[in-house]
């Protein structure tokens, strides 16, 4: 699972932009989500990581989401999050809440951590829906990642899995 959050990052890392790696195992894809896409400057990108992911053309930031369904395992909220985490190294939460998202429990957090020494900046929310596990996220360099903070708020109030 760690090596799907760890993958997106080092292959944006690389393109001179962050995203993060998500838990994945061997679940398939939810098939009744509703979302609508970030506006510009965020873009479609293919992500073997994601079921959907975009990067903004402006900052590098990226917004993804990833669903895992008919997985035997059933990890609480907790591991969902450490996992999706994992790949930052001097890891900060900056802040961390459980809510209501989609009508079910979630762990909404705000990260910080470095990635081959590049400061960088993670928000995630994790929930469980019907059998499934739901991983949002955007991340960005530090510097760039509060000016898109809003597309991604918007991105999450948009998306629905039923």
């Amino acid at each position: 699972m760690r090596n799907h959050f760890k993958y997106i990052i080092m292959s944006l890392l690389l393109g001179s932009c962050v995203s993060v790696e998500l838990p994945s195992g061997k679940g398939k894809p939810a098939e009744n989500v509703a979302f609508s896409e970030p506006a510009s400057p965020f873009a479609s990108i293919k992500a073997k990581s994601a079921d959907r992911a975009w990067q903004s053309s402006k900052t590098g930031n990226t917004i993804s989401f990833l669903s895992e369904c008919g997985n035997s395992s059933d990890p609480s909220l907790q591991t969902l999050e450490t996992e999706s985490l994992s790949a930052i190294n001097k890891l900060e939460i900056l802040k961390t809440e459980t809510a209501l998202f989609n009508g079910r429990e979630s762990r909404q957090t705000i990260s910080a951590g470095t990635i081959d020494g590049v400061p960088v900046a993670l928000a995630l929310v994790v929930f469980k829906k019907n059998g499934c596990n739901y991983t949002l996220s955007y991340g960005g360099v530090e510097k760039q990642f509060n000016s898109e903070l809003p597309v991604f708020e918007k991105f999450k109030a948009d998306f629905k899995a039923q």
